[in-house]
């Protein structure tokens, strides 16, 4: 299959890269603020305006925070949007609240919205724009530039890969969830990976795909080969019913790890007996892989215990304000808890 045919059976998925644009011009009237609350924000990246939404916690605002916060970079999949991922079904919103760390959530453009990842190790107007919006938010409030993190579902998974791919200076650590990396680019900097996958996935197959792009496993070790990790044995979790494998860089603490689960669909995992918790584990990943200096050797502690079957929002139904759909990918997943925004 020639790159000229994979891009074409690829388009309907993540849709053509658009040229790299100039410098992004922000909006005139001025919108920084650093009020607890679900912010929406708009700045202008090769003459589209682009909107996304910025959560702040109460707890940025303590008397007793003393030191930068955390970000996390949370894209939404194909037909979606930033309101949709912000919402309950993903959890984002709420551990923000709960841990301290500021959330961004941005909207792609296109109808239907899709992330327009890299193919060539070329930065695309979508990693302009994801660039620039870390770089507002690191310059606007306290953030601390070595614990910004992305992660995303589909569309977003994939856009995950290629933005570490094409701006590792960013991001010290990706989260991607049923995404797959089709950029070969080597990262700048080191970056840790966490992902999962369901093996049942129609949408976005685990193994071999319509595509010929890397499988789930083969995206997990091309970068595992870029952090110069090393293999550890398979861990088994869930009554087996989901696998774990981790590639390790002992020197830096770069490590690359991949959740499969059993019989799991093109949904974000939520925990339960069959499955786990991908949100809690991202973040508890994310915490323990900041961007870090030198090749001093690292202690590699083994993963805490995969949780069961839980009521916290993150891995249950808690108490539904309104349901929603929405389609990705022509997979089509059901929408819980979607919270009333503030701000």
């Amino acid at each position: 299959m020639t790159l000229s045919h994979l891009l074409l059976a690829l388009a309907p998925l993540l849709a053509a890269p658009l040229p790299v644009s100039q410098d992004p011009v922000h909006d005139p009237e001025p919108q920084g603020t650093d009020a607890a609350g679900t912010h929406s924000r708009t700045m202008e990246i090769g003459g589209d305006q682009r909107e996304f939404l910025l959560h702040i916690p109460e707890a940025y605002d303590s008397p007793d925070r003393e030191d930068p916060v955390p970000l996390v970079v949370m894209l939404h999949g194909r037909t979606s949007n930033g309101k949709q991922a912000a919402s309950a079904y993903y959890g984002w919103t709420q551990l923000s609240n709960q841990e301290g760390f500021v959330v961004a959530f941005p909207t792609a453009l296109g109808r239907p919205t899709s992330w327009k990842a890299s193919w060539a190790g070329k930065p695309t107007d979508d990693s302009l724009f994801l660039a620039a919006l870390i770089d507002e938010v690191v310059d606007e409030l306290e953030v601390d530039r070595n614990r910004v993190y992305m992660t995303g579902h589909s569309s977003g998974g994939f856009m995950s890969y290629s933005f570490a791919a094409t701006h590792g200076d960013k991001v010290a650590a990706i989260g991607p969830v049923a995404g797959l990396s089709v950029d070969r680019g080597r990262p700048s900097a080191p970056v840790s990976v966490i992902s999962f996958h369901g093996i049942a996935d129609r949408v976005v197959p685990y193994g071999k795909n319509r595509w010929r792009a890397a499988t789930a496993v083969e995206s997990a070790e091309r970068f595992a080969k870029h952090g110069d990790c090393k293999p550890t044995d398979r861990q088994e979790l869930q009554g087996d019913r989901v696998h774990l494998d981790r590639w390790i860089n002992p020197k830096d603490g770069t490590e690359v790890a991949l959740y499969s689960i059993e019989g799991g669909d093109h949904g974000w995992p939520r925990g339960g007996r069959r499955s786990v918790p991908a949100t809690k584990l991202i973040w508890e990943f994310f915490e323990a892989h900041p961007r870090r200096k030198g090749s001093d050797e690292t202690k590699i502690e083994a993963p805490a215990k995969v949780p069961g079957e839980s009521s916290t929002p993150l891995e249950r139904n808690g108490k539904a304000e309104r349901a929603g759909r929405f389609n990705d990918h022509q997979g089509e997943l059901r929408i819980s808890n979607s919270p009333a925004l503030r701000g």
